[in-house]
């Protein structure tokens, strides 16, 4: 393994996007939160969304050039026989956590993902989210989808979590009861179906040709309750909190 100094993007790495939240929601304490704010609120949802997204795109970009930086086998693999795209996609964000797997394990042989680093992260995960979500003018004014996104988190568990190659367990591997707590869902279907594709949205604009409100029909089914903005965030911060500790862990097996 061979080694040169990288770039230093490792305090960026390190910083929860539980930051980006807060800082958003830091420019609404110049409002008075009546009910003028609804709307301001409903456009910042849709800015604080692609922020969080875009700074997670970065954040994996960056993480494999520190392991490149560090492995030149892997900068040959990574760079130039399978390159990555923008990071963004669930198989993408797969990659990137088996490859920082895979780095720890050239390090450690002997390390897997825990039961306990799976608690560890949920627990920070879910008291972390909650602490900004939690009385915020957002929580206020969408007080349905954040309630509803209350019930949904309650429901995560660690078995949903990091098995083997994958972020979020699949579909068939979870029981028929526990997918009822999500609607039917589990955490890769939710991420792909739901939260991938509204960031796709959001980034190209495609509903600006589009009728404002959803139909009747649409209201009425299953999955609508799923289109929730701080579902698709939570997520994101989940997924930001598995990097964070893998790379930690990575950081702790160089010394």
């Amino acid at each position: 393994m061979s080694y040169i100094q990288p770039a230093n993007h490792i305090p960026f790495i390190l910083k929860s996007e539980t930051e980006i939240i807060k800082e958003a929601f830091r420019s609404l304490d110049a409002t008075n939160g009546g009910i003028e704010t609804y709307p301001i609120c409903d456009y910042l949802l849709h800015s604080l969304f692609l922020r969080l997204t875009g700074a997670q795109e970065q954040k994996l970009k960056c993480i494999c050039w520190e392991m490149a930086c560090r492995d030149y086998e892997y900068r040959y693999e990574r760079y130039e026989r399978k390159p990555y795209g923008e990071c963004s996609s669930y198989d993408d964000k797969c990659m990137v956590y088996n490859d920082l797997l895979n780095e720890i394990k050239k390090l450690d042989e002997s390390f897997t993902v825990t039961d306990a680093i799976k608690d560890e992260i949920l627990d920070d995960w879910k008291v972390s989210i909650q602490r900004v979500f939690e009385n915020s003018l957002l929580a206020q004014n969408f007080k349905k989808s954040y309630g509803e996104y209350k019930v949904l988190v309650a429901n995560v568990r660690k078995s949903w979590i990091m098995n083997k190659k994958q972020l979020f367990t699949k579909k068939d591997n979870i029981s028929e009861l526990e997918r009822q707590a999500t609607c039917g869902l589990v955490l890769q279907e939710l991420f792909t179906d739901y939260v991938y594709k509204e960031r796709n949205r959001c980034a190209h604009n495609t509903r600006s040709y589009q009728h404002n409100l959803p139909s009747i029909k649409e209201m009425m089914s299953k999955g609508y309750k799923l289109q929730n903005y701080f579902l698709y965030m939570s997520i994101i911060i989940l997924l930001d909190k598995i990097y964070i500790k893998l790379f930690e862990i990575y950081l702790s097996k160089m010394m």
